[in-house]
């Protein structure tokens, strides 16, 4: 009796030490209410579900699919905290954005988070970008600000972050698609202003309030469009586009450095091969379908280098690996050896799989028994720095 006792308390007390992991989604990504039965994390599968059947403390953010990445880790930061979203003084007048927009606040999935309790994100693509920026934003100190990220340093409140696929220097594809489809945000703007503003919304939601792109009660469709396109969105930096390309990308690690005390992982993604004749790669016969066209694309055209060709459909392999400095030098680098490191980009196994495979989406690989692997042993190495 005593024996089990002791167990059961050993169990409570390991329960207690886990801190919460965070799983935070690319650009075009959903929350975990959104599009029934398909999951972001998982595809048909309920990645998040199973790994809190494993026993670890897992939560799925909901952040703007097409929003920058200051406004993402606004809205990430509130989600786990809890509040009403507060964009900041500073950046909300340079954009000309809604400070604090009516209605969007949150109960928090993680109110206690501070640097007593930290937690752990694991983010793919543009999620990894914007974890870096959560990051950065938590060790801001304006008092000219008045929400508590901004004006106070939150230091010590992230352990880890591990970015999976995720264009660490933008990616390639963001310039290919804006020189030769200029209009490509614009139409983006306009589909997702109107998208919120209808029954689609509960399925899937553009999360554009801070814009003020709802159309009005008494407003008419045609002022409606007329309002979205005299919009400062249209012509905006601050929206994913620019924060996905190499210049924005730059621009974002040109002050980031990395912190002696987190614990950084980043899995590479591929599922192209390079042509017999030359340097340039093309889809290999993993690649989904869907990803054919975008592959080709950045394997073929606008690399500054040879080695930005591999991709997995949608970022350029290269780009994945670390936050590269504009001055030369790099960021700290270790080889992940069995135990973490803090303050190192460790390298963890390059994966032969696309974009959308690595998360449980593809009409050809919806490998379970993948998804299962790669996330469970992840999560144990995050558990063990616990």
């Amino acid at each position: 009796m005593i024996k089990i006792f002791v167990i059961s308390c050993s169990i409570f007390v390991t329960f207690l030490r886990s801190d919460p992991i965070f799983l935070l989604h690319g650009f075009l990504g959903w929350g975990r209410d959104e599009i029934k039965d398909f999951h972001y994390w998982g595809g048909k599968f309920d990645l998040e579900n199973w790994l809190k059947e494993q026993g670890y403390d897992v939560h799925t953010l909901s952040v703007g699919p097409v929003s920058s990445n200051w406004d993402r880790a606004i809205e990430a930061y509130y989600q786990i905290k809890g509040g009403q979203v507060n964009y900041g003084l500073n950046h909300s007048k340079k954009y000309d954005i809604i400070q604090k927009p009516k209605g969007k606040s949150f109960k928090g999935l993680y109110p206690e988070w501070n640097d007593k309790n930290p937690v752990h994100i694991i983010a793919h693509s543009q999620g990894g970008q914007t974890a870096l920026m959560l990051e950065r934003l938590l060790e801001m100190e304006n008092s000219s600000e008045d929400s508590e990220i901004l004006s106070k340093s939150c230091k010590g409140w992230i352990k880890s972050i591990t970015t999976i696929s995720s264009p660490l220097n933008g990616t390639t594809l963001t310039s290919i698609v804006m020189d030769n489809f200029p209009m490509t945000v614009k139409a983006a703007v306009f589909l997702g202003a109107m998208y919120d503003d209808g029954f689609l919304e509960k399925y899937y939601n553009f999360d554009l309030d801070q814009w003020n792109l709802k159309r009005e009660q008494d407003e008419s469709f045609r002022e409606f469009l007329i309002r979205i396109n005299n919009s400062s969105a249209i012509n905006s930096k601050n929206l994913s586009q620019f924060d996905l390309s190499l210049q924005g990308s730059m621009l974002f690690n040109k002050n980031y450095k990395t912190d002696p005390n987190v614990h950084y992982f980043s899995y590479s993604t591929y599922s192209t091969k390079q042509s017999k004749n030359s340097k340039k790669h093309f889809p290999d016969w993993a690649m989904n379908a869907d990803l054919w066209l975008t592959g080709t694309l950045i394997g073929t055209m606008q690399a500054p280098t040879d080695k930005w060709y591999e991709n997995d459909g949608i970022v350029n392999t290269f780009s994945m690996h670390y936050p590269f400095r504009s001055d030369g030098t790099e960021e700290p680098i270790c080889e992940f050896t069995g135990k973490s490191k803090p303050g190192c980009w460790q390298q963890m196994k390059r994966l032969h799989v696309d974009h959308h495979q690595v998360i449980g989406h593809g009409f050809f690989n919806n490998n379970v028994d993948f998804l299962k692997e790669l996330y469970g042993n992840h999560c144990q190495i995050l558990e063990d720095i616990n």
